[in-house]
């Protein structure tokens, strides 16, 4: 998925993190009756005449029509007739900053989106763990959702995030451009460098990337780490809290690192990729400057958008595997909405959640439908869009890893944007000096 992403985030001071963590028992039990205590502050506001107002903070790249900022206000209202949803959405890295901001400054959204685990600036672990999130262990939605999902949004016994969908790392392509080059979807490693390799040779640029912003640097190394490293070890990363393997590990990150740098060492990846940002490559592949792009699930709708020509989109797993390997995708549970547990609105927030994520209300099917993200339960469950098959047939088989930086210290992944910006950027920096750069930031950050 939405597609954790991941600046560091610095979390504030412990005077803070003691106050909040201090009040989270007592709001847990004022909020036993989330839904309910809702209900009858919606028939007071109404009686009163006034509205609620619910703000959310989210990230990602807005699509056109817009679920969340165009679509989902509405519904909320036409749900709960006295609540006014503002929501705010903005470029991954404007998020983090701002999450930054708004909770250091006791002032963030009643709502804000937030990564499984330990994913970036907004990974669940972290945020909870300073009691920056309220409890949504009592939400009966949950029951609905499987055990992994739970799972991956729990901190110390408590859930605070309701894992509705499976995000997935992958690999846009223009189909018209394959079929007019004999190109077939790539199966392993040397398969995909000689569809660039054609490419390239009928002057189109293979693959564009906007490296301006580094977390897209996340897309293709993920995907190439599913087969290099976790289908061979899934525990990979628990073992790094042991100190059984590191980063530095012959055949493991050095393999990914040297992989994905090979498609900028031969041109396959736009050499102005550091002067594009994210928004800037989706353009360049919608008006078909470019056969290939990485990118989350999440972005489909920017990604299939009408640009200067018309073509038909693909989805395939990048892979980084050898012919006598298995593919790996990269998958993992999706972002999801969490509430700020200094919220004055707790209960008219846990309702909202309650409903969005209850597998047939309107609002769910309105989420569903606009076909950017793989649900797990309820409606839309059942038929999965061909665009998907190739990852969910994947997921199935159990050859999935989850998106890496879950299971990492959030700011691992930016030592290891910032040393590969370096390498590709022709300032010297070796795939040793990256592999090295993250262990030494792992064991920077890593304090359990």
């Amino acid at each position: 998925m939405k597609m954790k992403r991941f600046l560091a985030l610095a979390l504030t001071g412990s005077m803070i993190a003691l106050s909040l963590a201090g009040c989270k028992d007592t709001k847990k039990a004022e909020s036993s009756e989330g839904a309910e205590t809702a209900t009858v502050k919606q028939e007071e506001s109404k009686a009163s005449g006034d509205k609620t107002v619910i703000t959310m903070m989210y990230s990602g790249t807005p699509a056109d029509p817009d679920f969340e900022t165009e679509i989902l206000p509405g519904l909320v209202e036409k749900e709960f007739p006295n609540i006014k949803l503002e929501v705010t959405k903005l470029p991954d890295d404007q998020y983090y900053t701002a999450l930054k901001t708004k909770l250091a400054s006791g002032e963030c959204p009643d709502i804000i989106l937030v990564h499984p685990k330990y994913a970036g600036a907004n990974g669940v672990i972290n945020l909870a763990k300073a009691g920056y999130l309220e409890p949504l262990t009592d939400l009966k939605v949950l029951d609905k959702v499987g055990e992994g999902a739970r799972d991956a949004f729990t901190y110390d016994g408590e859930i605070y995030g309701v894992g509705s969908n499976v995000s997935m790392l992958g690999t846009y392509f223009n189909k018209d451009m394959f079929e007019k080059h004999n190109l077939e979807i790539p199966k392993n490693w040397d398969e995909f460098l000689n569809c660039c390799k054609v490419l390239k040779e009928a002057g189109i640029q293979p693959i564009v990337m906007g490296d301006k912003d580094m977390y897209v640097m996340q897309f293709g190394l993920y995907q190439i780490a599913a087969s290099k490293v976790y289908a061979k070890n899934l525990k990979f990363d628990d073992q790094l809290r042991t100190g059984e393997t590191k980063f530095t590990d012959k055949d493991t990150w050095d393999e990914v690192i040297s992989m994905y740098k090979t498609l900028y060492d031969e041109g396959y990846i736009d050499s102005s990729s550091l002067g594009l940002s994210a928004q800037q490559a989706i353009q360049k592949f919608v008006d078909g400057e470019a056969a290939m792009t990485f990118d989350h699930n999440g972005d489909k709708k920017s990604l299939c958008a009408k640009g200067a020509v018309d073509f038909e989109r693909g989805y395939f797993p990048l892979p980084g595997n050898s012919a006598d390997e298995e593919l790996w995708a990269s998958m993992s549970i999706g972002a999801t909405p969490a509430i700020y547990s200094g919220s004055k609105h707790i209960e008219e927030s846990k309702a909202i959640l309650e409903k969005w994520f209850d597998g047939e209300s309107e609002i769910w099917k309105s989420m569903v439908d606009m076909g950017n993200i793989v649900v797990t339960y309820g409606y839309g469950s059942e038929n999965v869009d061909e665009f998907w098959k190739p990852f969910m047939d994947l997921y199935n088989e159990g050859k999935s890893s989850y998106w890496c930086n879950q299971g990492w210290p959030s700011g691992t992944e930016n030592e290891m944007e910032a040393l590969f910006s370096e390498a590709i950027g022709g300032q010297g920096t070796t795939v040793d000096d990256i592999v090295n750069g993250m262990q030494a930031k792992f064991e920077e950050l890593y304090t359990e």
